[in-house]
């Protein structure tokens, strides 16, 4: 698959200060990217370097294999949420989407289509100035911005900020849309951690402006175990359970056994065993680690 955007051996250095240093980072084509780190770990930075916005210190950014440093029309193809537009805050939406499509050239006959997109075409919004706009309006705005000159890569920080449930579930599902259906490629960060895990095809991780994880989200979630809830108090759960082929004991107490993942059938079968010895079963669930889990565990401080 074709990489959309790479970035390779990539720092940026601020008054002796190393804020970013990726040896490599690949997004491909029409897939979502989550890029996930703490306050300050140089997330900002990063997609900033992308649009050109700052200048790295040393290194390389490709977009659609081509040096940035060598092809300035690339950013025609690219739609950005780094940080809250400047608003004409006595104008509608349309009215300051219609002035950046004039500054920058673009078809003002996407305004209403991408309006519509990001929630903000209904009758009772249209002739609303931005200065009344809610946060969640002006989030979904700054969407609107990034999306109406049509993009194929799409580089978004943070986009559902200031969004109720339900406006981060209908930008969830408009990310999703934009690229699966459409083909946009969308490099997002989020402090979301469940949002990105519900919506990313791959993540990586970074702190203290390094790389520190990448990987499928297929692959975070095969890391997976049992837990089974019961009475194990009557004698010692963990002797009777070795006497059984096929289960690994991974945590055991009066109140709860924790085990390697199994198959169905073999789950059936220890649970049958248990109720026939006497212990009383509560619960049993099959447990996977979370994108939170493995965040937690890497950006943990010491």
């Amino acid at each position: 698959m074709k990489n959309v955007i790479e970035l390779k051996n990539l720092t940026k250095v601020y008054q002796d200060i190393e804020t970013v240093n990726l040896k490599k980072i690949t997004v491909q084509e029409g897939e979502i990217y989550g890029f996930l780190g703490p306050n300050g770990a140089g997330k900002t930075t990063t997609m900033k370097m992308i649009l050109s916005l700052i200048s790295p210190t040393n290194g390389e950014i490709l977009v659609n294999e081509k040096n940035i440093t060598q092809n300035k029309n690339y950013l025609s193809q690219i739609g950005s949420m780094i940080e809250e537009p400047s608003y004409y805050p006595n104008l509608t939406g349309y009215e300051n989407l219609l002035v950046f499509q004039k500054m920058l050239g673009f078809d003002k006959n996407n305004i209403w289509p991408t309006l519509e997109l990001v929630g903000l075409a209904e009758e009772k919004n249209r002739k609303k100035i931005v200065k009344e706009y809610s946060l969640g309006m002006k989030q979904r705005l700054a969407l609107a911005f990034a999306l109406v000159k049509q993009p194929k890569i799409l580089l978004l920080d943070e986009p559902t900020n200031g969004l109720d449930p339900a406006g981060i579930h209908e930008i969830r599902e408009l990310i999703v849309k934009l690229s699966k259906q459409n083909g946009l490629t969308v490099f997002i960060s989020s402090h979301i951690l469940s949002e990105i895990e519900h919506i990313a095809d791959r993540v990586g991780i970074i702190n203290h402006g390094r790389l520190i994880y990448e990987g499928d989200i297929d692959a975070i979630q095969s890391n997976t175990w049992i837990e089974i809830g019961g009475d194990f108090s009557k004698d010692n759960i963990v002797h009777t359970l070795s006497m059984i082929n096929k289960v690994q004991i991974l945590e055991a107490s009066a109140s709860q056994i924790k085990l390697a993942n199994m198959s169905n059938e073999t789950l059936a079968d220890l649970v049958t065993y248990l109720i026939r010895n006497n212990y009383r079963i509560f619960r049993v669930t099959r447990e996977k680690e979370s994108l939170e889990d493995i965040f937690l565990s890497l950006t943990k401080e010491d």
